[in-house]
């Protein structure tokens, strides 16, 4: 099928395509209100949808953000992905999404694509893993990194969580049950939220005089988590209690206890960073910190829109709480 023009709504309406544009536009030149209600049902019978890349070369708006995360089917992505949804929806504005599925390589390309399309400006959360972070300082679009800080040397603004002192609340909240020797599981990265978050386990540990050395780090594959999560819990190393930097992994640590036979809390305590929905709807139910998504992505698209405005907003650090539940001996 032929795709509609606006010259042919221009020619059913009885009016010229300029017409057709200040009704679409709503403006810049007013439009008679029984010339609009012409163009209006011309729209209507045609079935015409406006171009909206066509529209944003000649414009300096799409209403449209570009969003690149990691994995947006892994929990804590899918709810931030979501929610960064519902506060561009509530300004108006839609987002494409990109999956880097954790490849410097492929978040630049998205980065660079979604720029190219004359998207508003973009949202990028970095891949969290080792080696040198992928650059985006030439893309010709407003851009604020979200979950993670931006790149050394990048001007842009970042939204990230208080990462390393959500790692002190969740141990020392673990210390305050009386646990003692507390394992601290992540990621690979020495760099990066996860990163930052076991950094606080150990401030927290060694301000209460407590060994810092029992750590497992484990990659992006949870079947090899799992296997490592296994090999710790089975080993004379295995902690009275463990701090996982993201819920996903605290979940993992869960369903092995459970298939080893262990007590979650009463032979082994855990807890995770996330606040993902996952962590209430667990047995025993998790133990973990975070922040509201809403409030995270409402405060990424508002940095968003700062920077469109021609104003430089500064880096935005919130505050991370936690949901004490069963996990960790919380009633």
């Amino acid at each position: 099928m032929q795709r509609v023009t606006r010259d042919d709504v221009a020619r059913l309406a009885g009016t010229s395509p300029a017409v057709v544009s200040y009704v679409l536009n709503n403006g810049p030149r007013p439009v008679a209100p029984a010339t609009r209600a012409r163009v209006e049902q011309a729209i209507a019978e045609l079935g015409y949808r406006p171009n909206l890349v066509a529209r944003a070369l000649r414009s300096t708006r799409s209403n449209v953000l570009g969003l690149v995360v990691p994995d947006s089917s892994e929990g804590y992505f899918t709810q931030l992905t979501h929610a960064v949804e519902r506060a561009a929806f509530a300004r108006g504005s839609l987002v494409l999404l990109g999956n880097s599925a954790f490849s410097r390589e492929q978040e630049l390309r998205y980065a660079e694509s979604l720029a190219n399309m004359r998207v508003d400006g973009l949202l990028l959360v970095r891949a969290e893993i080792a080696g040198a972070a992928a650059t985006h300082s030439t893309l010709d679009v407003p851009v604020v990194y979200l979950h993670h800080h931006a790149p050394a040397g990048t001007a842009a603004p970042s939204v990230v969580l208080d990462n390393k002192a959500g790692g002190r609340l969740t141990t020392e909240h673990l210390l305050g049950h009386g646990y003692r020797e507390i394992g601290c599981l992540t990621g690979t990265a020495r760099s990066g939220p996860v990163a930052d978050r076991a950094r606080g386990w150990t401030e927290a540990m060694r301000a209460a005089k407590r060994s810092a050395g029992n750590v497992v780090r484990t990659g992006l594959d949870r079947h090899a988590a799992r296997a490592d999560i296994r090999r710790w819990l089975q080993s004379p190393e295995r902690p009275r209690a463990i701090m996982a930097t993201a819920d996903g992994l605290a979940l993992d640590t869960l369903t092995v206890a459970a298939e080893l036979g262990l007590n979650v809390p009463k032979d082994l305590a855990v807890i995770g960073f996330g606040g993902t929905d996952a962590a209430a709807h667990s047995w025993p139910a998790l133990s973990t910190a975070g922040h509201s998504f809403d409030d995270f992505a409402d405060a990424a698209v508002s940095t968003l829109d700062q920077l469109r405005e021609n104003t430089q907003p500064d880096d935005r650090v919130l505050d991370v709480h936690l949901t004490a539940r069963a996990s960790c001996g919380c009633d």
